[in-house]
């Protein structure tokens, strides 16, 4: 009996063991497919991002890749998230696309995981790096139950009445609250291609939120346009606008 119990209680121990090995060995799955021309040459590639699930059932991926049928390997630096995948885009106006990888955080903030990659030389380049776009804002309340964003410092808008009516009814005509919450300017929550039309190319447009207290409360939003700029190899700001909650409410500051 003694020998049958320990048999017993050794196998069940030795199922756990390696059930998380199991798990971690779990099979790439394709997350998203394109075929576009990304080089000079004129021809198609087969574009795959693929990813490995960091939980049965989840929809967060870990060790996501971006495999090109000419057996390029991209491994962008965060390579975990919701929803990754590729799009195709002409940023340098070369006739022939960059890859635009994204990925969501998940959560109420909203934050995402964005790349820009040039493909057409032996070497992969990286274009644009969310990690490395910086936040220049910070806010604070004012008189009249005013917002104002600074700029490195320098007045940049004001928001009137922030919030909503609920929690502007809670705070007094200085913006002090009970719990002493801070407004401030998110880092990079967005991006988004944007096509000009009489450049035949696209541009970047980069969202932050303006937060009142929490994620949730968004009382606007600073776009950030930018440009490739082929002699400086790099994306430039081209102009920002502001705006309130909805993306259609824009305006150039």
């Amino acid at each position: 009996m003694r020998t049958v119990i320990v048999c017993t209680v050794a196998a069940i121990l030795s199922l756990f063991a390696v059930a998380p090995c199991v798990y971690r060995e779990s099979h790439e799955e394709i997350l998203c497919e394109i075929c576009a021309i990304i080089d000079d040459s004129g021809e198609i590639s087969e574009v795959k991002v693929t990813g490995r699930r960091f939980a049965p059932d989840a929809g967060y991926f870990t060790d996501i890749k971006i495999l090109i049928d000419d057996g390029k390997e991209i491994i962008p630096e965060t390579d975990e998230g919701y929803g990754a995948g590729v799009a195709a885009f002409d940023f340098k106006g070369g006739g022939y696309c960059q890859l635009f990888y994204f990925a969501s955080s998940g959560g109420s903030g909203g934050f995402g995981y964005f790349y820009v990659f040039d493909c057409s030389e032996t070497q992969t380049v990286t274009l644009f790096d969310y990690r490395k776009f910086d936040n220049v804002y910070t806010a604070e309340y004012a008189d009249s139950y005013q917002l104002k964003v600074f700029a490195n410092g320098k007045l940049f808008t004001t928001y009137n009445e922030y919030g909503d009516r609920n929690e502007i009814d809670s705070r007094d005509k200085n913006g002090a609250t009970a719990n002493d919450k801070k407004p401030y300017v998110t880092d990079l929550n967005f991006v988004e291609p944007v096509f000009v039309y009489s450049q035949k190319r696209y541009r970047l447009n980069i969202w932050q939120n303006v937060i009142g207290s929490v994620q949730t409360n968004v009382v606007g939003r600073i776009i950030t346009t930018l440009a490739y700029d082929n002699d400086y190899g790099s994306f430039k700001q081209l102009f920002v606008s502001t705006g309130g909650k909805h993306r259609c409410d824009l305006q150039s500051a």
